[in-house]
């Protein structure tokens, strides 16, 4: 091979490295910059959490949400396969850990619950009660039929909570 021919080559090489760099730094860089716009997490004890329980349940007085815990803790949705599909700007999730005494609040916008949900289904906070039935599956459709409003409620004896509504 020919030097001409090699110096093209790794100058080809080192120009591949430094996009593939490039790329790497600014989706690294994108998704924390995600994260710190969307999760906003803080230790606090739990009268600050209540209180901020509270507020965020009051514009849901009366509203049924979409997913209960039966007595066993199993999950119900509660679908609605005729009402209206609606969009959903955004997926809010408040959370408290009692033992860690940590209050999370995560935000999700529209356009990222459905790219997450291409397979057709959606999984809230990792519960690992959503197992491998498909009645128990929660789905944008659903959210959707759902509207804007309450989606879970949950508190815990121990003093953990967890509260998922949409907009």
């Amino acid at each position: 091979m020919e030097t001409k021919t090699k110096r093209t080559w790794l100058s080809i090489l080192i120009a591949a490295v430094i996009i593939v760099g490039v790329l790497a730094v600014t989706i690294v860089g994108g998704t924390a910059f995600f994260i710190y716009r969307h999760i906003d997490a803080k230790f606090t004890g739990q009268t600050s959490a209540d209180t901020t329980f509270e507020h965020a349940r009051a514009r849901f007085s009366g509203q049924q949400p979409l997913i209960t815990l039966n007595r066993d803790d199993e999950p119900v949705i509660h679908r609605d396969g005729q009402a209206p599909r609606r969009d959903i700007n955004a997926l809010h999730a408040l959370v408290y850990d009692q033992n860690a005494g940590k209050l999370t609040h995560v935000d999700v916008p529209g356009w990222l619950i459905r790219f997450m949900s291409v397979g057709g289904h959606l999984r809230i906070a990792n519960m690992e009660m959503f197992n491998d039935d498909d009645q128990l599956k929660l789905t944008l459709e659903d959210l959707e039929r759902h509207g804007p409003g309450l989606i879970m409620d949950v508190k815990r004896g121990r003093g953990s909570q967890l509260l998922v509504w949409t907009e």
